[in-house]
């Protein structure tokens, strides 16, 4: 049996198509007799199924596929394995086992037999004991909202808090359980922001959210200086944003806190990282649920396709 697997790397490509290379493996017997890697040049559905008529590959095994590209390859005749998820090396072993099948690696771990991994006992547990939960997603008594410590976790020791952070939650609290009014999340910043005192405010947005950071720097314009920076500040005008030199900018005009309007996953970590300001998220940007990222998950075409 020979099968093919869209590699990202050393994984198991989310997306069958948005792949590097295609690991091609022979099994015989519970044996692998051949595996080779071959690059994937292309990012379309008949990129991908050239490179498995080539090598007359039987079964494709991969992560994420769309319907229309599943049935192109069926018509191929060659068998699918879905929503896999995992190293190359785990896949491997996994088909010298006859263990894998769809959602292989998502749901659950990758033990030795490439089933479902045995469970470390939660630290502080006792031997013969019944486990407690293994994360505050898991726990049902949830005493913590109670004010009482939690007793299934290992904390470790938290320090008194510094004077700054304890200013900044006490405001927030004030914000946050205010029980007169709800407030949108954009009063919620103003009015956090006026309890802390801050007199200048920059607006760090990314080019494609300019109209909502426009109206939002008009807004907070009423009540403080405002300081707005595109995310390419520095940069040429087509190329990638610059984090790093927003972050930079706002440090030198001292802004007192920092809203980030629609930065990139992973720029606006760097911009975080980067400002002395605290930094608070205003807007989102979400190119296919309208800046709106929390529908994907309670939207079943979405998790699917993810």
């Amino acid at each position: 049996m020979r099968f093919g697997i869209p590699l990202l790397a050393d994984r198991v490509a989310p997306r069958c198509t948005f792949a590097d290379s295609v690991l091609l493996v022979t099994t015989r017997r519970r044996r692998i007799e051949e595996r080779v890697t071959v690059p994937l040049d292309g990012t379309t559905w008949a990129d991908l199924a050239a490179v498995l008529a080539e090598h007359d590959v039987e079964t494709l095994v991969c992560g994420g596929i769309s319907p229309s590209t599943r049935e192109s390859i069926r018509a191929r005749e060659v068998a699918v394995i879905d929503n896999v998820a995992g190293t190359s090396e785990e896949v491997v072993e996994a088909l010298r086992r006859g263990r894998v099948e769809p959602g292989f690696g998502l749901a659950r771990d990758i033990g030795e037999d490439g089933g479902a991994g045995g469970e470390e006992p939660e630290a502080g547990a006792a031997a013969g004991s019944a486990p407690g939960p293994r994360d505050c997603l898991e726990c049902e008594d949830r005493v913590c909202l109670e004010g009482v410590p939690c007793p299934h976790l290992v904390l470790p020791a938290v320090g008194e808090p510094q004077a700054q952070t304890q200013e900044i939650l006490e405001a927030a609290w004030d914000v946050a359980l205010e029980s007169e009014r709800a407030l949108c999340r954009l009063a919620e910043l103003v009015y956090f922001a006026l309890e802390m005192g801050y007199k200048r405010l920059g607006v760090a947005f990314c080019e494609d959210l300019r109209e909502p950071a426009s109206i939002l720097t008009r807004v907070l314009r009423r009540f403080f200086e405002v300081v707005p920076v595109g995310c390419r500040l520095g940069g040429d005008s087509m190329g990638p944003c610059n984090p790093s030199g927003v972050a930079v900018y706002l440090n030198s005009r001292e802004t007192d806190l920092n809203v980030l309007v629609g930065f990139c996953v992973g720029a606006d970590c760097v911009f975080n990282g980067e400002s002395r300001a605290p930094v608070t998220t205003i807007f989102v940007k979400d190119k296919s649920l309208a800046n709106n990222p929390i529908g994907a998950v309670y939207s079943h075409y979405y998790l699917t396709e993810i």
